[in-house]
């Protein structure tokens, strides 16, 4: 499912009822995904191993180091590890998975 940050969801919430809500923000609970984004509907992180390596090229050439972080898809062996922040017209904020989403018109 094609689904960004501000775009409107549908899901379960945790109590099993439907609910629409406002996609804030991606997360992780591995360690090593700190920054993250959601691009038509999939999370990527910021590489520091690819970020150290740009900039080392960047340097080599004289060049200012990047503004932002190399930011590389999650692998498919964490996207389990991956949830969103969900903010539903009332009530508290939501946290669920992405293949939790079934709509998003």
């Amino acid at each position: 499912m094609s689904v960004n940050i501000g775009d409107t969801v549908k899901y379960h919430n945790i109590h099993k009822e439907e609910a629409v809500g406002k996609i804030i923000d991606v997360f992780s609970d591995m360690d090593s995904y700190e920054d993250m984004e959601l691009h038509d509907g999939v999370a990527y992180y910021a590489s520091k191993k690819l970020t150290a390596g740009e900039n080392k090229k960047r340097k080599k050439k004289n060049l200012s180091p990047l503004d932002k972080p190399v930011f590389v898809p999650v692998k498919e062996k964490n996207i389990k590890s991956v949830f969103i922040s969900v903010e539903p017209a009332k009530g508290k904020t939501d946290y669920i998975f992405l293949e939790e989403i079934y709509d998003n018109s």
